[in-house]
């Protein structure tokens, strides 16, 4: 069944189905803290209580150690700022300060959990919502631009969705997974303009401009999927007549930055990354990025440590992708453009002498490109089904098993998966990240919170699932959700069953 011959409604109620799947799946789980994510929320507070984007006021200091919450910070005349662009902390304002307000009632004399809930709802409002609607977009262009079936496209999106790192990082306060929407819907709003018949193409130019240059405050390294969009949009007719529009849709979130910049280093053009606290900072010879060697593209693509197709073995499809993506010619233009992006993320992070991201249980730096990768790889299911589907599932159950227990592995894990998930699932053990997102002068030793051997014995909820209301540290706690996944199932079916009755060609 082609896009064209399913009615409005039957498309919208496609959607609201396929959104509330991935939305209340995500939203069943939460990462917890660790000092990228709670700078962005130091930023949040200290523009919603200061008015100001210093985080001056929410560094905390231990006689053991300083900046015990968060190393991620920027150091300019005398303040402390994110070392991050401000993009996510920026979206996080409203849902945070409506949380806390209420919570203010509810727990007055408890600030810090007013700050972990409200950051649980700053994820939800941000990181999850995007990432469900990123789901919905990798549907969009599987069905509506490549003309796959419902059911193959639905499969698509279910391996994308669940299959790859981009489940557990929906689920934490990170920053790759709402930059990655913003930069695929103007990919997609760009396709529209090559693909579509509407009369508004300069109104869709501004918007995918706007939509590619909000990636890139949310997220910097997006930039080059910015460059790559705009030469696309110039490789074509209709795109060359919209392309001042593009650019003028960049604009309203460049002067965004520039004014964000200005305001904490006193230069519209200047980085944060300039003044970042040099601890954490990896550079050698003072530079952040290099030539890499062959070992780090074994890491970063094959290796247990942070393998893209160890922890996302569905990815491994977009190899044979590739050559069916490039031998439709109707597509050849999109097919370079993904193929362009994935090689060049890759390249990108192996030269960041950080490549491995520090706490992570996979190459989370290359996220922002997952969604290129995989439509590469979606042009793999028709030629090679049986083989797919098995490796879809495979990487479900990967990556369902990391969300469930956690993304936050310590650097110096040499098997994340082996070491880590799969010990933890074995013994029954989830959200096994204790970091709070502040007040760590409640937490005893807090040389126990960097070391992941006294994890199991630092039970508290600062990562949960909200399973862990009924079964509270257990594997068990997963069974709410498979209760969800199963009445979602069979209402999928029916739908789908009443769809094929409509257009019994599918």
């Amino acid at each position: 069944m082609f896009y064209q011959e399913v009615t409005g409604q039957t498309r919208r109620n496609c959607y609201l189905i396929l959104f509330v799947l991935f939305f209340i799946s995500y939203a069943y789980f939460f990462q917890g803290g660790g000092w990228n994510q709670n700078v962005r929320i130091c930023l949040v507070r200290a523009m919603i209580h200061h008015r100001s984007f210093k985080i001056d006021y929410y560094k905390e200091d231990a006689k053991e150690m300083e900046s015990v919450n968060t190393g991620d910070w920027s150091f300019y005349r005398g303040h402390y700022y994110i070392n991050k662009t401000p993009g996510l902390s920026f979206m996080a304002v409203p849902p945070f300060a409506i949380t806390e307000y209420f919570l203010k009632y509810l727990f007055p004399h408890d600030e810090e959990r007013q700050v972990h809930l409200s950051a649980y709802m700053s994820t939800l409002f941000t990181t999850t919502l995007f990432s469900a609607l990123l789901c919905l977009l990798i549907f969009h262009m599987f069905h509506h631009f490549f003309q796959m079936g419902i059911i193959n496209s639905f499969l698509l999106t279910l391996f994308f969705g669940f299959g790859t790192l981009a489940f557990s990082y929906s689920t934490t306060f990170y920053c790759h997974q709402p930059a990655a929407f913003c930069s695929l819907l103007s990919f997609a709003l760009a396709m529209h303009i090559r693909h579509g018949d509407s009369q508004r193409k300069k109104a869709v130019a501004a918007f995918a401009g706007f939509s590619a240059a909000s990636g890139v405050l949310i997220e910097p390294s997006t930039i080059y999927i910015l460059a790559a969009i705009a030469m696309y949009l110039m490789s074509f007719k209709e795109g060359r007549r919209c392309i001042t529009f593009f650019i003028l849709g960049c604009v309203p979130p460049g002067i965004v930055q520039g004014f964000y910049s200005f305001m904490c280093f006193g230069n519209p053009l200047a980085s944060s990354y300039n003044y970042s606290n040099d601890v954490v900072m990896w550079k050698v010879q003072g530079r952040l990025f290099g030539i890499p060697d062959r070992m780090r593209f074994y890491y970063l693509l094959f290796s247990p440590y942070r393998g893209l197709f160890f922890s996302s073995p569905v990815l491994l499809m977009a190899i044979p992708g590739i050559y069916f993506f490039f031998k439709d010619k109707r597509w050849r233009s999109e097919a370079i453009l993904c193929a362009a992006i994935s090689v060049f993320f890759i390249l990108y992070i192996a030269s960041f002498h950080a490549w491995h991201g520090g706490s992570a249980a996979g190459p989370r730096y290359l996220l922002p490109a997952y969604p290129y990768f995989f439509l590469l790889a979606g042009f793999s299911l028709m030629r090679f089904p049986k083989v797919f589907k098995v490796i879809g599932v495979i990487s479900i159950l990967i990556n369902l098993s990391i969300t469930l227990v956690g993304n936050e592995i310590p650097r110096d894990i040499v098997n994340p998966l082996r070491d880590v998930i799969f010990k933890n699932i074995i013994t029954g053990n989830v959200s096994i990240n204790p970091v709070p997102f502040t007040h760590f002068k409640n937490y005893g030793n807090l040389y126990d919170l960097a070391n992941i051997e006294k994890w199991r014995s630092l039970q508290n909820f600062n990562s949960f699932n909200l399973g862990e209301i009924l079964f509270p540290y257990t594997l068990a706690s997963i069974l709410p959700l498979i209760c969800f996944w199963i009445i979602w199932g069979l209402g999928w079916r029916k739908f789908i069953s009443t769809l094929t009755k409509e257009c019994p060609d599918d």
